[in-house]
């Protein structure tokens, strides 16, 4: 048993603290060793926060309060648990760059007793430019998301989009600039860069590789420097395309995220892959083909189609086993000619 200094009242070790009871130490206690103070690096371009090493896009209350809950066995007694820690007034400033705010701690007292006490913590913050700020007006580039496809330039606005409407995008964002077959989206940092060719691959149905080029190495963090390349490959197939899968040759109907829908050439079933069908290699467009002219039915009996070229004037007689749908007089017919053989289309597809 021990006794308070105050009231002289014995009491059991889990209700005294540092001299006191718990009852005389809600009046008159005190659970600060020192002054709560703490510096802080703040850019004066963005308003990022330098913290434990790095730089937070986050508010000035967020990181110190982040700081009195991670560094309270600097400032309190042994017995004291920081828990919660809330402001209780707006910063003023006491001195050019510091300034003193008020804040509300809330501790368990040996494990046991809540109490609630007033503080106030003092903030040094000095102004500096962080690295991506000094990147963005040198156009420093880390990282670049190349989108590419024979479509790739018709997804540009939406991309620009997805980019303007996020600030974990657009703030590191130095530029978009036209390449072959596509663009270059350049950024400043590599996180953002891979979060977003991994959003516009899942987006557009893309394929995202990731390559690394080193520029100097770093001796005080032991890591290469470099530029790293997030490389968004978008479908070359298109509505209408002509394709091979599983053996049969196929017209592509529509193309989305979900996946690939086809209509056989030789018949008229229709079917849905995955995109990853395409990725794999186990979908592939058919390259070498050619429209041989677009005809008109000019008669159908029981057996056979007769096709007129009324440009030049050709017959041509067709199975109608050999067409995979309904046609009759006067409809058009597209002919395509594949690896040699003649396949009749519907006219628009």
């Amino acid at each position: 048993m021990r006794y308070c200094l105050n009231c002289g009242r014995e009491v059991s070790d889990e209700d005294y603290v540092n001299g006191y009871c718990i009852d005389c130490f809600r009046k008159i206690g005190n659970p600060f060793t020192k002054q709560v103070s703490l510096e802080l690096k703040v850019c004066s371009r963005c308003g990022s926060i330098f913290y434990k090493g790095e730089w937070h896009q986050d508010s000035m209350e967020n990181i110190v309060r982040r700081y009195l809950l991670d560094n309270q066995a600097k400032y309190m007694i042994a017995s004291a648990e920081l828990i919660s820690v809330e402001p209780s007034g707006e910063p003023r400033e006491s001195a050019k760059g510091v300034y003193v705010q008020n804040w509300l701690f809330g501790i368990v007292l040996n494990k046991k007793h809540f109490v609630q006490f007033n503080q106030d913590v003092r903030i040094s913050v000095s102004r500096t430019i962080c690295p991506r700020c000094l990147a963005r007006a040198s156009r420093k580039i880390s990282a670049v998301v190349q989108v590419r496809g024979v479509n790739a330039q018709a997804h540009r606005g939406l991309v620009e989009g997805v980019i303007m409407s996020n600030p974990g995008y657009s703030e590191y964002l130095v530029d978009v600039e036209d390449a072959p077959n596509g663009f270059d989206i350049r950024f400043v940092d590599q996180l953002p860069a891979r979060r977003l060719a991994y959003e516009l691959a899942r987006l557009l149905g893309g394929h995202v590789k990731e390559t690394f080029k080193s520029t100097r190495y770093d001796a005080r963090k032991g890591v290469w420097q470099g530029i790293h390349t997030f490389s968004v490959r978008l479908p070359d197939v298109t509505e209408g395309s002509i394709v091979r899968y599983g053996g049969e040759l196929w017209v592509v109907k529509k193309l989305d995220v979900r996946g690939i829908q086809l209509e056989a050439v030789s018949s008229s079933r229709r079917t849905t892959v995955p995109l990853s069908e395409y990725w794999s290699g186990h979908l592939s467009i058919v390259e070498n083909y050619y429209v041989k002219g677009v005809y008109e039915v000019v008669a159908v009996d029981k057996s056979m189609v007769y096709l007129l070229d009324r440009d030049s004037g050709e017959v041509k007689e067709f199975l109608l086993t050999n067409i995979p749908f309904q046609v009759k007089q006067g409809d058009y017919v597209k002919i395509l000619v594949i690896d040699d053989k003649e396949y009749v289309l519907k006219y628009g597809q």
